[in-house]
């Protein structure tokens, strides 16, 4: 059995998202020898999951396999992609990829300075984005050269890379820099975002232009109060938030758009956008718009706070968060049309995983499992709640400790992760 380093591997963890990720591997012939990542392929068997494991809500079927992850792990098309640490076999840090069945069938090693990572489409085809750079922090050697890589996520297969980057991974998607208080707070020295097709570097729309948010190939820059969304492969304009269809109060008069400061409020092809009528006014107005088109979904009032979780199946965002935590709804994403509320007084649910048309999360201290298109509870308990899911596998947690709070539950706090199947 792998022997974890705990304490490293905790501080891993709290800087996950941070760090500059590292690999000192030969470049191929025609990259001046760039930092590239060392790709492993392999098909590694499912490792059964530990006896005794009960199983998630009503259903309670014990679990399938356990995961190799040291980490939240993430989706990219049926795949799970995530975390393995450095341990007494291999001195690296891997990005691992894992099949619904559980085999394991790449991994991608770059050395243990860093950890950040990404999952992209790569012109349909669903990728794993890497960094790697000649840091090491075995040696005290700060980085001076950067690189993102993308591989297939279904064998590994490299896509495109090494590119040049300034930094890490800040994110939200393909951007690149200094890392930031906040993941969608002002730049910090030099930030770059890269086209999801070619990993080229995005040409802002305007001079000064700062990247703000990318998915899967749709980028918005922020410049003079305005945000823009370009096609990052094309460098086209999709649309400028100053001709937007506006929440109520900014149809006229001056405005002042950014992306809602809150990690959580946009996700994938969803984006939250806060309107004022001046830069250093506190009071606003939150809106949700489609990320291709710019299309007004709703008008969610002064809310600064919240999360979207969004069911793909269904075509459903979920908002939790609204009114300080006592207001959840469900929005139909093509029609903007209210489908639920919960705001019963008792503490609304807050859903962290949708997939099937199940929501998945927790509400007053108790994991649920709620219908996605009617809000109907399935099922409550103290059983883990899901973090990720592919194809009819849901990933979570082992279940916690006597004592282990519901919050440490629902953030994935590994280390080990076994598999679910659907139902």
């Amino acid at each position: 059995m792998r022997q974890r380093r705990t304490h490293y591997a905790a501080a891993m963890v709290a800087a996950s998202a941070a760090l500059v990720a590292c690999g000192t591997d030969p470049a191929p012939d025609g990259e001046d020898d760039l930092p590239t990542p060392a790709l492993t392929t392999h098909s590694a068997s499912a490792t059964p999951a530990p006896d005794g494991v009960r199983g998630l809500g009503p259903d309670a079927a014990p679990p399938h396999w356990k995961a190799p992850f040291d980490d939240i792990p993430r989706t990219g098309g049926e795949m799970f992609v995530g975390l393995v640490f450095p341990d007494g076999d291999q001195a690296d840090l891997s990005i691992t990829g894992v099949a619904p069945d559980g085999s394991t069938r790449w991994a991608v090693h770059t050395n243990p300075a860093c950890v950040g990572y990404g999952v992209t489409s790569v012109d349909g085809t669903a990728a794993a984005v890497v960094l790697a750079s000649d840091a090491d922090n075995r040696e005290g050697k700060v980085a001076t050269q950067t690189t993102a890589n993308a591989y297939d996520v279904r064998d590994g297969t490299r896509l495109w890379g090494a590119a040049p980057v300034p930094g890490p991974m800040v994110g939200p998607g393909l951007i690149f820099g200094q890392a930031t208080p906040s993941i969608v707070g002002g730049a910090q020295g030099e930030r770059l975002m890269l086209a999801a097709h070619s990993g080229e570097p995005v040409q802002p729309p305007a001079e000064g232009a700062v990247p703000l948010y990318e998915h899967h190939g749709t980028g918005l820059f922020a410049h003079d109060d305005v945000i823009t969304a370009v096609d990052t492969a094309s460098g086209a304009t999709l649309w400028h938030s100053d001709t937007l269809q506006a929440p109520s109060g900014f149809d006229e008069g001056p405005r002042h758009v950014t992306l809602l400061d809150a990690a959580m409020a946009s996700t994938g092809d969803l984006v939250a956008l806060r309107w004022t009528h001046s830069p250093d006014d506190d009071t606003g107005r939150t809106s949700l718009h489609e990320l291709g088109s710019g299309r007004l979904i709703a008008d969610l009032g002064d809310q600064p706070e919240l999360r979207t979780t969004v069911d793909q199946t269904t075509n459903t965002a979920v908002v939790s968060g609204l009114d300080q935590y006592r207001t959840t709804k469900a929005l139909d994403i093509r029609t903007g049309a209210e489908l639920w509320r919960d705001d019963a007084g008792v503490g609304s649910p807050e859903i962290t995983l949708a997939h099937d048309g199940v929501g998945y999360g927790t509400r007053a201290g108790r994991s649920v499992a709620v219908d996605i298109l009617s809000g109907r509870l399935l099922g409550d308990g103290d059983w883990p709640v899901p973090v990720a899911a592919a194809s009819d596998i849901l990933l979570a947690p082992l279940p916690p400790r006597p004592g282990v709070t519901p919050s440490d539950r629902t953030a994935g706090s590994g280390p080990d992760y076994v598999a679910y199947e659907d139902r």
